[in-house]
């Protein structure tokens, strides 16, 4: 039986299969972004460190199927538009998770197990010669999910075990609702020709305007404070292990960023999403260090101060005190790792030798994108001025908070 030619010319065209691979793609960047901005809630201290990796690896998977998608000739556009993505009802509702075990179980597994069904499906109906290249950036894609499932799922269990918290039953049931014709939308062509977001993000529970202390942490509401002009290298080492320590600060900064931001070429998705990971791992040279020196750090403690005032900020803003206070940092961190070295301090030389590789991408990253921030949102400052607004923050704002004598006198 011969097959109808209209029916075949589409079946056969590579820019109506690799449709499948678009929507993928731009689903998983969105869900990425939801998952992003839940990390500042994340109370378990395990979940807050390694979430940030899951979500850097999703990305890099995006990534590559997004070559994909430009090789079988589907366009992207300059600029991504969330309001144009497949499953658009389905992601807004995720916003709306009241807890982190609700956005665990609904946002990495049950989303995540549709995913991984949609795309073994599609290798099944697809498995010949002819598009032999799509095949191991999917299968990559579905190994990468179906890891995020596996650690979500002992996530879940953890977080009961630790505070009693489970994914409310209606809720996720609402979103099963929602889902359940998900495989089939990442078939379908998007008809609506959606208008680019030229401001912050606001939907549901998202973003967040406070962040959560970890379970067991010692609030350490001032930060590690001044270190004395006069010093050993055992008060430097230890105070210098606290100040890595709190860049989980700048890691839940990033994961708003990410959330947030207006509607941005995809690349910016994915730097901000490798800063995030990197600053999450800078906080972790902190605990390494402070577990070395008989200490931990929750005994230590975290301040949530930073994350809280730069979310008054709008992105640009956000991005540019991130910024510049990582660019005017560079002389200090420099004479952290002579005098690291100088005292034969494998770990913190380590620590600051990759701290600054790490920033010094990030200060780059800042000079590419806070300028596409300030035109996307019709901002009438220039880059230096931003700039300039920024470091007066943090002067005149910021640093006056983290003052024991300023807060007491009302400043």
């Amino acid at each position: 039986m011969q097959t109808i030619p209209s029916l075949l010319a589409t079946d056969v065209n590579p820019r109506t299969r690799g449709l499948f691979v678009k929507n993928l793609a731009e689903f998983q960047t969105e869900l990425a972004r939801i998952q992003a901005g839940f990390i500042p809630a994340m109370s378990v201290w395990e979940h807050r460190k390694q979430m940030p990796m899951l979500i850097f690896q999703s990305m890099r998977r995006v990534q590559d199927l997004r070559v994909r998608v430009r090789e079988l000739g589907l366009s992207l556009g300059q600029t991504h538009l969330s309001a144009g993505v497949a499953g658009q009802k389905l992601l807004d509702e995720l916003c709306s998770a009241k807890t982190s075990a609700d956005l665990l179980e609904a946002g990495m597994i049950l989303i995540p197990r549709l995913l991984v069904v949609a795309i073994e499906d599609y290798l099944k109906n697809n498995n010949s010669v002819y598009d032999l290249p799509s095949v191991p950036l999917l299968e990559a894609s579905r190994n990468e999910l179906a890891h995020q499932i596996k650690w979500a799922e002992e996530a879940v269990k953890m977080l009961e075990r630790e505070t009693g918290q489970e994914p409310e039953v209606g809720w996720i049931e609402k979103i099963q609702k929602l889902s359940s014709e998900l495989c089939e939308t990442l078939h379908e062509s998007c008809e609506k020709a959606a208008k680019p977001l030229c401001v912050s993000r606001r939907i549901g529970s998202l973003p967040l305007a406070d962040s959560v202390l970890p379970l067991g942490f010692h609030h350490l509401e001032f930060g590690p404070g001044a270190l004395p002009t006069e010093t050993e290298y055992a008060q430097r080492e230890r105070y210098h292990a606290m100040n890595f320590l709190q860049e989980v600060q700048a890691a839940d900064t990033c994961a708003s960023l990410l959330f947030e931001a207006p509607d941005m070429p995809w690349e910016f998705y994915f730097d901000i999403s490798r800063q995030l990971w990197d600053e999450a791992r800078h906080s972790s040279f902190g605990e390494s260090k402070l577990l070395e020196l008989g200490s931990s750090a929750s005994e230590v403690g975290l301040s949530t101060k930073a994350y809280a005032l730069r979310q008054t900020l709008l992105p640009a803003d956000r991005y540019a005190a991130l910024s510049t206070q990582e660019a005017d940092a560079f002389p200090g961190k420099h004479a952290g790792l002579k005098d690291a070295v100088a005292h034969g301090d494998r770990l913190s030389a380590m620590a600051w030798s990759y701290d600054i590789a790490d920033e010094t991408q990030h200060v780059r990253f800042g000079n590419k994108w806070v300028p596409v921030l300030i035109e996307k949102c019709g901002d009438p400052r220039s880059f230096e001025q931003v700039k300039a607004d920024a470091r007066n923050w943090r002067q005149s704002v910021l640093a006056q908070m983290y003052n024991p004598a300023a807060a007491f006198f009302g400043r």
